[in-house]
């Protein structure tokens, strides 16, 4: 969670890291997904960190784009849900409740639904397609195979899981390399 101005400085750099960027902030036109986590990071350091009457102005503002922009790339992730190095790679139909919590250097493909209260370690890798229900743990350094439908807590470090309902499928987890 953002709660200083260096904090959101280093949440952008490890978010651009993780996009594999040039550059901290994103495009003006085009690259909705960077665009998005901008905003969300933003969002996040003024819904966080300021309190004055023109940053809740200001707060209103961004939130009203954020929205705005939800609805044009099909994303939807609350914010303070994930920590830094967020990699989005592809728009269309992601949807984090904003009661999850996932640590840092996380990669969410597109097509994903994750329900309320799920509680993510650091890097997990959640491909295409996968629906994580309602209360679930999900340890370090896992990969959610493709359609995966995780129902019930994942508490091995460093393992792959995939099937309906998802099943440990190898002992090959995930590592985000920069």
């Amino acid at each position: 969670m953002i709660n200083s101005k260096p904090e959101y400085y280093e949440y952008l750099e490890a978010d651009r890291q993780a996009n594999k960027k040039k550059k901290i902030h994103a495009h003006l036109f085009g690259d909705y997904t960077y665009n998005y986590l901008n905003l969300m990071r933003k969002l996040e350091y003024y819904t966080n960190c300021k309190s004055d009457i023109i940053s809740k102005i200001y707060r209103k503002f961004l939130n009203a784009r954020y929205k705005q922009l939800s609805v044009k790339t099909g994303i939807q992730i609350g914010i303070n849900s994930f920590g830094k190095g967020l990699a989005l790679f592809h728009y269309g139909s992601i949807i984090v409740n904003g009661t999850a919590q996932f640590g840092e250097f996380c990669v969410v493909q597109s097509d994903v639904n994750v329900s309320a209260g799920v509680r993510g370690g650091n890097e997990v890798y959640i491909a295409p397609g996968v629906k994580i229900l309602e209360n679930v743990a999900i340890a370090d350094n896992v990969i959610i195979g493709a359609n995966a439908v995780v129902c019930k807590d994942i508490e091995e470090p460093h393992t792959s899981w995939g099937g309906i309902p998802a099943k440990k499928i190898s002992e090959k987890g995930f590592e985000f390399k920069m």
